[in-house]
């Protein structure tokens, strides 16, 4: 309705025929339909994108692992980091190159790694055993026990952070604790060949013949190629 001078005016839209009225409604619904038809060819093409993206960083990743695994540790290196440009957080990637600067002997290089890792995770077990064994390697021992306490307040059934506290110990003229370790090792993995020799050797310096050659036999049914030479010297 439209006032005009005080009159009312009833206003109406113009007629469109029926055939007119068909067509426009077809047209608005072949559009709304092509509309919808081009963003989801869009959100494919831009999925199909991303897939092929992750893709190619997976295979990058891989390239790495393999190449670690086969002992090319340089050229891990160069793949790891090729990955973190993009995926410059990625831990376990971090990580890796990490190791691979370690077999390198680029020891500063791998702790540099191993501590971007807590920076992004404080609680991930392989980088605090690692920054573990780094510290025992410089023989600092507490800080290595801090670091192993880490990896045993996390998961306290890591067989490995047991052997190394134990070893910590050891060198420090701990025997006590460090027996009490090398048994929680064995506790959580009795095939560890590694915590049968540590507790063997600890037991001949403390005159327990009999159950130092127990242990130092068992080592080297496991494998460990060190029990040879202890029980040549003092199981004969």
């Amino acid at each position: 309705m439209i006032c005009l001078r005080g009159l009312v005016v009833e206003w109406r839209l113009p007629r469109i025929n029926r055939v007119d009225y068909y067509y426009f409604l077809l047209k608005t619904t072949f559009a709304v339909h092509l509309m919808e038809d081009m963003r989801l060819k869009s959100i494919l093409m831009l999925l199909s994108l991303i897939i092929i993206g992750l893709a190619c960083e997976s295979e990058i990743t891989r390239e790495g692992d393999e190449l670690f695994n086969s002992g090319k540790y340089q050229e891990a290196v160069e793949a790891y980091s090729e990955y973190l440009k993009t995926r410059p957080k990625d831990i376990k990637t971090i990580y890796n190159r990490g190791r691979a600067y370690e077999e390198l002997g680029q020891v500063e290089k791998a702790r540099a790694d191993f501590i971007k890792v807590l920076d992004i995770d404080e609680n991930n077990l392989n980088a605090n055993l690692s920054m573990g064994k780094y510290w025992y390697n410089k023989k600092e021992f507490d800080r290595a026990i801090n670091f192993f306490d880490k990896v045993i307040l996390v998961d306290g059934r890591v067989a490995d952070a047991y052997l190394l506290k134990g070893r910590s110990y050891h060198q420090k003229g701990e025997f006590e604790d460090a027996m009490e370790n090398y048994n929680q090792a064995i506790n959580f993995d009795n095939r560890n060949g590694e915590a049968f020799l540590y507790r063997g050797a600890l037991r001949v310096a403390l005159n327990q013949k009999r159950n130092a050659c127990r242990d130092l036999n068992r080592a080297k049914a496991l494998g460990s190629q060190e029990a040879n030479a202890a029980i040549a010297k003092h199981c004969q």
